[in-house]
């Protein structure tokens, strides 16, 4: 149902002769509580009025997204209460030629050098172990996907490391990699990426499951900040004089399994940035409900059901932040490729002071009003799918805290 609007007066505050546009500004200038814009500034000619109606419905929806060539690689183990167990291994292959190295010297020490972002997953006093083997099958991380299994061989193994406070993790190279990886890089055929992703697929950072009760996430150095290459994940061989030659990751990715056996809110709607849980949001503009072809602003506002999302962890336990909520229309195709691959047309940074997410719609109100609103399906995404295993809960319709309710609010001058 339509609440009806109410009116704001402030019979003590006057601006004479002060145009629409220059009222409009203040509006937009001060807004400091919900529902209330500009601190409700009233001139001699209009009132300031709201109204607030709610989101109609949220509807689960879910996409098996991309799990590869993301911004970071997810690795690790976590049971987590409210959005399931889950455990990760890490995917990488060095590559053959970002940097021309011919053939490494017999004097020479190889090395993998992995280096974390420092966000972790789970409990944060705990430390989290790894073994590294070779990879047992061609991958390639463009076409990896949530729920991917990659197999590895047990036999070669690599080495092991234990991620607790460090950020780096380093692993000697067994002689007899280096001795084939050195049959790939001296090669000058032209021919050898085929065949190297296929004889030697890289390496598989597996998790001790039954030791590891946290995520830690690895950085590519894959953005374009001119990222030293010491300081990032990298092959490297050091010869006699200490000359280091670097090899960046030709690709990367994670196989993530998640158990769904968890908490599951029936007036609370879970959004992860993989994909795994999103919503379709449905609310209706009328001319009843926006009250004034004169509309300040319109929003739409989500909020956080923060005692689950708190309740359900321990003390020393975290998730990555969710600081950013957007909204993307999908008409038609595959709702989870097309939201992966577009341009959210709304972004709400959350508000902290009430644990939740405000859309702007003023724009998307406007064009209802003069009849240039197309029909569309809009759905609501957290972050967007980089790999840091971000998710939150949010209230729904149907939510026992009435206030906690998403809904619209319209601040117009009638």
């Amino acid at each position: 149902s339509i609440m009806m609007p109410h009116r704001i007066f402030r019979p003590n505050v006057f601006f004479k002769g002060t145009s629409f546009v220059a009222l409009a500004l203040l509006l937009f200038a001060g807004c400091e509580e919900p529902g209330v814009v500009g601190g409700a500034f009233i001139d001699d000619e209009g009132n300031l009025v709201t109204n607030e109606f709610p989101v109609k419905e949220m509807t689960p929806t879910s996409s098996v997204s991309y799990s590869g060539r993301l911004d970071v690689v997810p690795m690790g183990h976590y049971s987590d209460p409210l959005f399931g167990e889950i455990t990760s291994v890490g995917l990488i292959r060095p590559d053959l030629n970002s940097i021309t190295l011919n053939r490494i010297d017999s004097t020479e020490q190889v090395a993998l050098k992995l280096v974390f972002n420092g966000t972790e997953y789970g409990d944060t006093l705990s430390t989290a172990f790894f073994d590294v083997y070779e990879v047992a099958e061609p991958w390639r991380g463009k076409q990896l996907r949530y729920g991917d299994q990659i197999s590895y061989d047990p036999t070669k193994k690599i080495g092991s490391f234990a991620i607790a406070q460090a950020d780096t993790a380093v692993l000697p190279m067994p002689e007899d990699w280096i001795f084939r990886y050195n049959g790939f890089i001296s090669d000058t055929t032209g021919g050898t990426d085929s065949s190297y992703v296929f004889d030697m697929p890289g390496f598989a950072i597996v998790p001790d499951v039954a030791r590891s009760q946290k995520m830690v996430f690895l950085d590519l150095g894959t953005d374009a900040s001119g990222t030293v290459e010491s300081e990032t994940t990298r092959l490297y061989s050091e010869d006699t004089t200490g000359t280091f030659q670097y090899q960046r990751m030709a690709d990367w990715g994670a196989a993530v399994q998640r158990d769904p056996s968890a908490i599951q809110p029936t007036t609370s709607y879970k959004a992860m940035n993989t994909f795994e849980a999103f919503q379709k949001i449905d609310y209706e503009f009328t001319r009843e409900s926006l009250v004034s072809q004169n509309l300040a602003r319109v929003e739409m506002i989500f909020y956080e059901d923060s005692q689950l999302l708190d309740g359900s962890l321990p003390g020393s336990h975290v998730r990555p932040a969710v600081t950013r909520a957007n909204i993307h229309i999908v008409d038609e195709g595959d709702v989870g490729e097309e939201v992966f691959a577009s341009s959210p047309v709304f972004t709400a940074v959350k508000d902290t002071s009430i644990n939740g997410f405000r859309f702007n719609l003023t724009s998307t109100a406007n064009l209802f009003l003069f009849d240039t609103l197309q029909t569309h399906k809009y759905y609501l995404t957290v972050e967007s799918n980089n790999g840091l295993l971000q998710q939150t809960l949010l209230h729904g319709p149907e939510s026992p805290d009435e206030s906690k309710r998403p809904h619209i609010i319209v601040t117009a001058i009638e």
